[in-house]
């Protein structure tokens, strides 16, 4: 049996609520071959993905309380995303293939990308993380989770607000 690159962790809060207020913005699903296997599936009356903060706009004006995001792990060419998902937002189970950044980075190998979630507030009703076919609940403001390109994860949704994560990706050093 394969043992999946992934963990759990968990930070002390340094924000506070002000990412609410950063201006996302829903951004669709590019995979189509996902996208067709999930409308397969069932999933047709749900938004596809959330939303993000453009990079553009991230950098122009990334909030002091995004800078430790930076150095939480010992990566190179780190990135960060705040991601919302409003009700019904639903992220169905995938693997990340981390194609723009990989080709931003010249990075050939997926194996060499890591990716993390933070959860930025304490779990609400309706609020869903699975990895490795294990659901993920109950988290607290600070709780992450790290994985590599070869674990299926979903997100999801289901409930009356949203869910707020921080998206961290970064390579290992050594390559």
């Amino acid at each position: 049996m394969k043992k999946y690159n992934y963990r759990f962790g968990h930070i002390k809060p340094w924000w506070d609520e002000s990412f609410k207020e950063l201006g996302f913005e829903y951004i669709p699903i590019n995979n189509t071959f996902d996208e067709e296997r999930w409308h397969k599936e069932g999933y047709t009356n749900v938004r596809l993905n959330g939303s993000t903060v453009p990079m553009k706009k991230l950098l122009e004006n990334m909030p002091d309380y995004a800078v430790p995001f930076l150095t939480i792990f010992d990566w190179e060419n780190v990135g960060l995303n705040f991601y919302k998902q409003s009700t019904l937002d639903i992220f169905p189970l995938h693997y990340d293939s981390y194609i723009s950044y990989r080709k931003l980075f010249n990075i050939s190998d997926p194996s060499l990308v890591w990716r993390c979630v933070v959860f930025l507030e304490d779990w609400k009703s309706g609020h869903y993380f699975e990895i490795d076919n294990t659901a993920f609940c109950n988290w607290k403001k600070g709780d992450y989770v790290v994985w590599n390109n070869d674990v299926q994860h979903f997100a999801a949704n289901i409930g009356i607000e949203p869910r707020y994560t921080m998206q961290i990706t970064g390579c290992s050093k050594d390559r």
